[in-house]
């Protein structure tokens, strides 16, 4: 009985301090800071971004991806304009990967200035994915899903 309990005791105490590590895991959200970009010779002003995991629906099924956003300001200027900006991702994971052009057109609001908002969603699978834009060159976007 006596080595049942030393057994006992030596579990309880080789498990006890993993007991309050947590799992380790990526964000599931990341952004890019505002920076200032040209779109036109009349269209200047700045390009902010976030990528989000997300459910995509593919035909009949959902599959693992990542939604990517740009927020377009475009300061002061006349008529509208639009910003282009190409999203790629890569799965480090899976060696998949894509891209695709996201176009934010800045229209005017009256409480905000002038403004533009696009997205595109990416169906990645599951692994560690990172999303680069062509907007903040050498900066990347890092999510697991």
């Amino acid at each position: 009985m006596t080595s049942l309990r030393v057994a006992g005791a030596l579990a309880v105490a080789l498990t006890a301090p993993w007991a309050s590590v947590a799992t380790a895991r990526a964000d599931a959200f990341a952004q890019f800071g505002a920076v200032s970009v040209m779109a036109s010779p009349s269209c200047a002003g700045t390009v902010s971004a976030d990528a989000q995991v997300t459910p995509v629906q593919v035909d009949d099924r959902v599959e693992n991806g990542v939604r990517v956003a740009i927020h377009y300001d475009a300061g002061v200027y006349d008529g509208s304009c639009a910003l282009t900006v190409t999203a790629s991702w890569a799965n480090l994971d899976t060696g998949a990967s894509g891209r695709d052009d996201v176009t934010a057109v800045s229209i005017i609001d009256g409480h905000y200035g002038f403004i533009g908002y696009a997205n595109t969603t990416f169906t990645t699978g599951t692994g560690t994915v990172v999303v680069t834009l062509s907007t903040h060159p050498g900066a990347q976007m890092r999510m697991t899903i």
